[in-house]
């Protein structure tokens, strides 16, 4: 059985695209990361700011608690009761 070359051009431009692809799917999940962490510090930061010395501490838990449960996949999260239409 002949076995077909393929074009080293070819080859050479689909590993290119490839390793592109790759290098920008983890700078993006960098980014992303990055974003995340600086948003969660600037929450934090102004729920801290605006407390009392002595609550400082618990403000900081209650900030990483509610940050673990918007992480929290949608379904254990509990669902939202949508209000009807208000009958006239």
């Amino acid at each position: 059985m002949p076995t077909t070359a393929t074009d080293p051009v070819l080859t050479i431009a689909v590993v290119l695209v490839s390793a592109l692809t790759t290098l920008v799917r983890a700078w993006i999940a960098h980014r992303t990361a990055v974003s995340r962490e600086q948003e969660h510090t600037e929450r934090t930061r102004i729920a801290v700011g605006g407390s009392a010395s002595e609550h400082r501490a618990a403000v900081v838990r209650a900030c990483a608690e509610l940050e673990a449960a918007a992480q929290q996949p949608a379904a254990r999260q509990p669902a939202l009761r949508r209000r009807g239409p208000r009958s006239p």
